[in-house]
């Protein structure tokens, strides 16, 4: 199979073209998104929802640890359907 040089070049230019083209996509994108998260309202939501994550991460922790849950009680366990010959369906698809 031969290919014809005017084939390779057309390739070439196409190329470098649409990468630069892509590029220039990207760029504007990302020049969008600094400045959305440069804005002061979208960082006063950023500190909110990461302080309230954070509290969230340590309720949870806690919990796990045992601190949260009260004495007496203990996690709950789906006892799960029985077939005819007691097998458990549960987790069986």
């Amino acid at each position: 199979m031969h290919i014809r040089p005017s084939v390779v070049i057309a390739l070439g230019v196409g190329y470098v073209l649409g990468a630069r083209a892509g590029r220039d996509h990207y760029d504007a994108i990302m020049r969008q998104a600094r400045e959305v998260r440069e804005r002061p309202e979208v960082q006063s939501a950023a500190g909110l929802v990461s302080a309230q994550a954070g509290t969230l991460y340590q309720r949870v922790r806690d919990m796990l640890a045992g601190e949260g849950a009260p004495s007496g009680t203990r996690p709950f366990r789906p006892t799960g359907a029985h077939s005819s010959n007691g097998v458990s369906s549960v987790g069986a698809h």
